[in-house]
């Protein structure tokens, strides 16, 4: 029996930020590099201790929003394989892509792969009337898994209004997750829930050992949930979320708990 805890963790804002969120020092350590291998986020002192403690102390395999190629770009050394393109892919500690899970994801992607690589096109037209963004549709494995719109501009975020003009059928068979200036659609099918639980599945059938969980964002919930503790980054999107509604709980009723 592996007597360390597995860890299952998402990257962004959990353990590093982007430059524009916190403004690098000479005790910041690069955490990732953009496309064309400039710093792009980084680790405070508080989170490098953190992520050192983790990696020493337990199994980590991160969960993330970003595509295998993004991932590739972490300047942090997993070796326990990867969760990406939220659910999407899934990568063993070769970072050779799990052909079992693709097979899984073909049989309900088929139906909306066209749909999924138009989107992009349309999301740019949809937001036409309000404001510039980017847009694209990740496909890996030859699989189309989610579409993004990015609003570009600074300013009021306007993400929100897109998805009064998106179509039925994507409604119907697609969640939506919107963090800042990010809005990215995604089928049923692709989540980082499913994804974990098909890796604890694989990995570790008897789940004899302690899985724990760390997010920061709602997109992050349902993965959490699949683990025996999971905890969050404070004033991030999900603490800011749940003490929000503890505060609004305690206003209706008076009281913390339920009788």
């Amino acid at each position: 029996m592996n007597h360390k805890p597995l860890v299952f963790v998402d990257l962004d804002d959990t353990l590093f930020q982007t430059h524009r969120k916190q403004q690098p020092t000479a005790q910041h350590k690069i955490a990732t590099t953009d496309k064309h291998g400039e710093p792009l986020s980084y680790m405070n002192q508080k989170q490098q201790f953190f992520v050192n403690w983790l990696l020493e102390s337990a199994d980590v395999v991160p969960v993330t929003a970003r595509s295998v190629e993004g991932f590739k770009r972490v300047q942090l050394p997993f070796q326990y394989g990867a969760v990406c393109s939220h659910g999407g892919t899934i990568l063993d500690h070769n970072l050779n892509v799990d052909l079992e899970w693709v097979e899984i994801q073909q049989q309900s992607e088929l139906k909306l792969h066209d749909a999924l690589v138009d989107l992009a096109d349309a999301l740019h037209e949809y937001a036409k009337d309000l404001g510039e963004v980017r847009t694209w549709t990740l496909v890996e494995n030859n699989l189309a898994i989610y579409a993004v719109a990015k609003q570009k501009q600074a300013g009021e975020l306007f993400l929100d209004q897109l998805l009064e003009k998106l179509p039925q059928n994507i409604l119907d068979q697609c969640y939506v997750h919107i963090n800042g200036n990010n809005l990215a659609i995604i089928p049923h099918h692709v989540s980082k829930k499913s994804a974990v639980e098909f890796y604890i599945n694989k990995h570790d059938p008897q789940r004899e050992r302690p899985i724990l969980g760390l997010g920061d964002s709602l997109s992050d919930a349902g993965f959490l949930t699949s683990c025996d503790w999971y905890g969050m980054p404070k004033k991030s999107q999900l603490d800011t979320f749940l003490n929000t509604k503890l505060s609004q709980d305690f206003d209706t009723k008076g009281y913390l708990g339920h009788v």
